[in-house]
C-alpha cells in the first residue's frame, strides 16, 4: 500500500470520526457553553488561574496559600456548574471514541487481533 493511499484513507477515518455523535455532541456542548456566560466565565478563570500558578511552579517560585485556595474554590465552582459537567461528560464520551481507534490502529500495526471483549478499546466492533 503506498503513502498516497494510508493517507487518503486516514481522511475517511477522519470523515467517518467527523459524522459520529460524539463529535455532534461536542460541538452543540461548545456552542451551548459559548451562550453561558456563567459556565464561560467560569472556565476561563479557572484556566488562567490554573495557568498563573504551573508558570510559577516552572520557574521555580512558590505559590501562596491564597493562590491555592483561589484554584480550590474555582475547581469546586467547575464541579457543581451543571453546563460544565455536561461538557466533561460529552468530552469523555468522544476522548473514548478517540481512544478505541487509537487502540484499534495500534493493534492492527502490531499485528495483534483485536480480542472479542470491546471493553479494552470502549468500541463494539466485535473482532
Amino acid at each position: 500500500m503506498t503513502t498516497d493511499e494510508i493517507i487518503k484513507m486516514a481522511f475517511e477515518l477522519g470523515a467517518a470520526i467527523s459524522q459520529s455523535s460524539e463529535i455532534d455532541a461536542l460541538k452543540n456542548m461548545q456552542i451551548r457553553l459559548s451562550e453561558d456566560q456563567e459556565a464561560s466565565s467560569l472556565i476561563a478563570r479557572y484556566q488562567e488561574a490554573r495557568a498563573k500558578t504551573d508558570n510559577k511552579l516552572q520557574d521555580g517560585l512558590l505559590v501562596t496559600p491564597t493562590e491555592e485556595n483561589h484554584l480550590e474554590i474555582l475547581q469546586q465552582q467547575l464541579n457543581t456548574n451543571p453546563m460544565v459537567q455536561e461538557l466533561i461528560q460529552v468530552q469523555e464520551k468522544f476522548n473514548n471514541l478517540m481512544q478505541g481507534v487509537y487502540f484499534a490502529l495500534n493493534q492492527a500495526i502490531s499485528g495483534e487481533e483485536c480480542s472479542s471483549d470491546c471493553g479494552s478499546c470502549g468500541g463494539s466492533c466485535g473482532m
